[in-house]
């Protein structure tokens, strides 16, 4: 099945194999960090993004953080819902434009997101960082580097991607 897979991408067998290797790791260790902040936290992988981004940057507009996470106006506000009722966000009018509204994080969501980093980078490591040497470890972080300057150069906010 791979290997049809690989022909229909159009990719030659080195190709492919990165590609398929890249994709099968990343959608594995997405699901299994995702799995492990559900069993000990009760947040999700994007509950901890935003809660990470809110400690790291303070009150941010509702608009700006659905962009940083990919995800629609209405799906963020349902995020924020749900992580409002364990008081671990707020909302607020902005004092600079009322109608624009700001997340903040709170005590119990700064130190519930530090819980939920430890278990993070246990599970990264565990399952990623461990399999790796230090020198492959930096050969795949600059791959990665180069790889994200590209997407985010062929990808401005606000503009639809093309297919080429």
């Amino acid at each position: 099945m791979v290997q049809q897979r690989r022909h229909r991408l159009g990719f030659d067998d080195v190709e492919a194999h990165a590609w398929v290797q890249f994709e099968s790791v990343a959608i594995a260790l997405h699901g299994l960090v995702n799995r492990a902040l559900q069993h000990h936290h009760q947040l999700s992988l994007a509950d901890v993004q935003l809660l990470t981004h809110l400690k790291s940057h303070g009150p941010s507009p509702m608009g700006a953080l659905a962009e940083m996470l990919m995800v629609t106006p209405s799906a963020l506000t349902q995020q924020i819902q749900r992580l409002e009722r364990r008081r671990l966000v707020d909302r607020e009018a902005s004092s600079d434009d009322g109608r624009r509204v700001l997340a903040t994080i709170t005590r119990d969501g700064l130190r519930l997101t530090a819980a939920s980093l430890e278990t993070y980078a246990r599970v990264v490591r565990t399952h990623f960082l461990d399999e790796l040497s230090r020198n492959q470890m930096i050969a795949l972080g600059d791959g990665c580097r180069r790889i994200s300057a590209r997407l985010k150069a062929a990808d401005p906010p606000g503009e639809p991607s093309d297919s080429q």
